[in-house]
């Protein structure tokens, strides 16, 4: 055997052994397994200076003039809570319904900007989503609507 041979079939020896290893701890729990029981708290956060910013991810009756706008999203579902500083007046009101009383469940996601309850005051529905004003805010919220999710949010 010459020795550019032996070289190679050592340098094959050592990476295949190099591979194994690193094959077999990332199976024996180097990685957190997946707990669904946690799988309702994943979130995203956003800003945007003005609402132009996030015409892909801001819901269409945020008005164009809307500025300091924050939103937290459930990746693993629907819900979201967005805070913009506009006029409520500005809203899209084609796509809203005024709405005297809310009923609909608390809001789960938190945010150090969005006040405990808020969601109970809204005076407009726009689709899916309950508007209102407070301390010269827009709030919105949207509901969880995946029946897993809600199952883990009523059994915290």
């Amino acid at each position: 055997m010459n020795t550019a041979h032996r070289r190679f079939r050592t340098a094959a020896v050592i990476a295949a052994s190099a591979g194994a290893a690193l094959l077999a701890t990332s199976c024996s729990g180097t990685f957190d397994k997946f707990d669904e029981s946690k799988a309702y708290k994943k979130t995203e956060t956003f800003s945007f200076a003005q609402a132009s910013s996030g015409i892909d991810t801001l819901p269409s009756w945020v008005p164009a003039g809307a500025t300091g706008i924050d939103e937290v999203i459930r990746t693993t579902g629907n819900e979201r809570i967005l805070r913009m500083t506009a006029n409520i007046t500005e809203i899209d009101h084609n796509s809203c319904i005024a709405r005297p009383t809310v009923e609909t469940r608390p809001a789960s996601l938190s945010a150090q900007w969005w006040p405990t309850g808020v969601e109970k005051g809204s005076s407009f529905q726009c689709g899916d989503w309950y508007v209102g004003e407070k301390d010269s805010f827009v709030y919105g919220y949207r509901p969880e609507t995946l029946d897993f999710i809600i199952d883990q949010l009523d059994n915290k």
